[in-house]
C-alpha cells in the first residue's frame, strides 16, 4: 500500500527495513583515476514523489548483484538499504544523508506506479554562486547556457587525451568553458553527430568548477551528462510578466508511447462552448465564464501518455484537440457521462482508442511554460502529434527577435535551492515558422483553458 513507503526525506541512520520507493535518475561508474583507474563504486541518484534526491552508491564488491538490475529512469521499491551520512565533498544533492547498498538489500523494479515521481531534477546556479564553488571540492552543480563555440581535440586534431571543450553563455552575460574529458568527449561527439544542425542550448549535469588565472572553469566528471537543445524560443519570452502562462519553448520530440496514466483520468467534463470544466452542482453543472447555471456538458480529453526514447521517459499531456485527430474519436463518443451534478461519472476508467495508442511511435510537438518547472507540474503539453518525423514542421531559428524580459535560469524552480524538477531531456525544438502561434490560436487557447480548469480525474470530480 501507498502508505507504507518511506518519504526519502524521513530517512534516518542505520540499516533501513522500510520500503521506500523511487526513480533512478543517473547511474555512473566511480573509479581512483591513481590506482589506473580501479572501479571504488557504482553511484547513483535517486528521487521520490516529493522531488528529493538523494545520492546512493554500490560497493564495488556489491556491483555484480545490482548494477544489472538497475535503468535510468526506471521506478524501483528499495528496503534493506544503509542510510549514511554524505560524504562533504561533490555533492549531487542537497540531502545530508545518502544510500548505501548492503548484502541484504531488495529493489523491485515496477512498470507502473499511481505516484508522479519526476524524471529529472537539476540544480542550477548562477554565474556568481558557481565562482563561490569553484576549488572548493562541495558540490557539482548543473549549467545551462547558449552554445557559442565548440573545440575538440577530436576534430580539431589536437595531441593528447580526448577533450571537448564548450563555451556556454550563462544567464548573466557571461561566457563559461566547459571541459568534457575522455569517454564524455567521443560521447558528446556522437550525440552531437546525431542532430541535423548545431544546437543552440546546451544542459550539462555534475560539472566541477575551477578558477584558473581568474577565468571560471568547468570541468565534467564522472557524474555529468550533456543535454543538447536545438533551439530556445526566445520570442516567447516576450512580455513574459504579463502571464504566467506564456510559452518558453516549443520543441520536437520523437517517442513511442508506453503507457496511458489511467491513474491521473483520460477525461474532464467541460463546458460544450467554452470548454472549461464545469462546477457541480446538486442537479445541473455551472460554467463561470459562460456565466451559464445550466450548461450543457461534454466529455473533452485531458490524458496524460508516458513516452519513451533512447534518452529516458517523459509524461505528456494531451487535450481533446489533438487527441480527437489522433484517435479520430470524438471523447464524447468514447465514453459516455452517466448522471447529473454531484453525481455524474463517466462509464469507462480508460476507452480502447486510447489503449490501442500505447506501442505506437510518433513525433510530438511539445511546449514548455514556466509552471512546468515546478515539482507540481511534470508534464509537457502536447500541441501537435504527427504520425511521421518527416510531417514535422522544418527547425528554423529565430533571429534578431527583441526579448523585453530575459530567462532566469536560477529561476526555474519555486523556494530558493535554484532546482528544476522536470520529466523529459529536452531533444530538438521548433519555432512557429508553421503559423503554431498565430495560426493556431484557437487551438491554444483551448489548451490554455483545459490546463488551468480541467480535474485530473473527471470520473470523480
Amino acid at each position: 500500500m501507498a502508505s507504507s513507503y518511506t518519504l526519502l526525506a524521513n530517512l534516518r541512520a542505520g540499516r533501513c527495513s522500510n520500503t521506500t520507493k523511487v526513480r533512478l535518475l543517473r547511474s555512473w561508474e566511480a573509479r581512483n583515476i591513481n590506482k589506473g583507474g580501479e572501479l571504488i563504486s557504482v553511484d547513483m541518484l535517486f528521487i521520490d514523489e516529493n522531488s528529493t534526491m538523494v545520492q546512493g552508491s554500490i560497493p564495488a564488491l556489491r556491483q555484480l548483484q545490482f548494477k544489472n538490475r538497475l535503468a535510468e529512469g526506471s521506478i524501483y521499491t528499495l528496503t534493506g538499504f544503509d542510510v549514511v551520512r554524505r560524504n562533504p565533498r561533490f555533492r549531487l544533492s542537497d540531502s545530508t544523508f545518502s544510500i548505501r547498498f548492503n548484502e541484504g538489500t531488495e529493489l523491485e523494479k515496477l512498470s507502473t506506479t499511481v505516484r508522479t515521481i519526476p524524471t529529472e531534477l537539476f540544480r542550477f546556479r548562477t554565474y556568481d554562486q558557481l565562482r563561490e564553488l569553484a576549488n572548493a571540492g562541495k558540490q557539482l552543480p548543473d549549467i545551462m547556457g547558449e552554445l557559442c563555440r565548440i573545440r575538440s581535440s577530436i576534430t580539431d586534431c589536437i595531441p593528447g587525451a580526448q577533450r571537448v571543450m564548450l563555451s556556454l553563455r550563462v544567464e548573466s552575460g557571461t561566457v563559461v568553458c566547459v571541459s568534457l574529458f575522455d569517454s564524455l568527449a567521443p560521447a558528446f561527439h556522437s550525440k552531437l553527430d546525431s542532430y541535423e544542425r548545431e544546437p543552440k542550448i546546451v544542459l550539462v549535469t555534475g560539472v566541477n568548477p575551477k578558477i584558473v588565472a581568474g577565468k571560471l572553469y568547468l570541468n565534467g566528471t564522472s557524474a555529468t551528462r550533456a543535454r543538447l537543445i536545438i533551439l530556445i524560443r526566445t520570442h516567447c519570452l516576450n512580455n513574459a510578466s504579463a502571464s504566467s502562462s506564456k510559452v518558453v519553448v516549443e520543441f520536437l520530440c520523437t517517442a513511442k508511447l508506453t503507457e496511458i496514466q489511467v491513474a491521473e483520468g483520460w477525461c474532464y467534463i467541460g463546458c460544450s462552448v467554452c470548454s472549461k470544466k464545469l462546477i457541480r452542482e446538486e442537479t445541473s453543472f455551472t460554467c463561470a465564464p459562460c456565466n451559464e447555471t445550466n450548461a450543457v456538458a461534454q466529455l473533452r480529453y485531458r490524458v496524460i501518455l508516458s513516452a519513451s526514447d533512447e534518452t529516458g521517459i517523459a509524461a505528456f499531456l494531451g487535450f481533446d484537440t489533438e487527441i480527437t485527430k489522433l484517435t479520430n474519436v470524438l471523447a464524447a463518443e468514447a465514453a459516455q457521462i452517466v448522471g447529473v451534478g454531484l453525481n455524474a461519472q463517466v462509464d469507462t476508467d480508460l476507452p480502447r482508442v486510447l489503449s490501442e495508442l500505447v506501442g505506437k511511435t510518433y513525433t510530438f510537438q511539445l511546449k514548455l511554460k514556466e509552471f512546468n518547472f515546478t515539482a507540481h507540474h511534470q508534464t509537457f503539453t502536447i500541441s501537435r502529434i504527427f504520425p511521421a518525423r518527416d510531417l514535422a514542421p522544418l527547425l528554423t531559428f529565430a533571429e534578431n527577435v527583441e526579448v523585453h524580459k530575459q530567462a532566469h535560469l536560477q529561476n526555474v524552480a519555486s523556494g530558493t535551492d535554484d532546482r528544476a524538477a522536470i520529466t523529459s531531456d529536452v531533444a530538438e525544438v521548433s519555432t512557429a515558422g508553421d503559423g503554431t502561434l498565430t495560426g493556431r490560436e484557437a487551438e491554444a487557447n483551448e489548451h490554455d483553458a483545459a490546463e488551468d480548469n480541467a480535474s485530473k480525474k473527471a470520473r470523480v470530480e
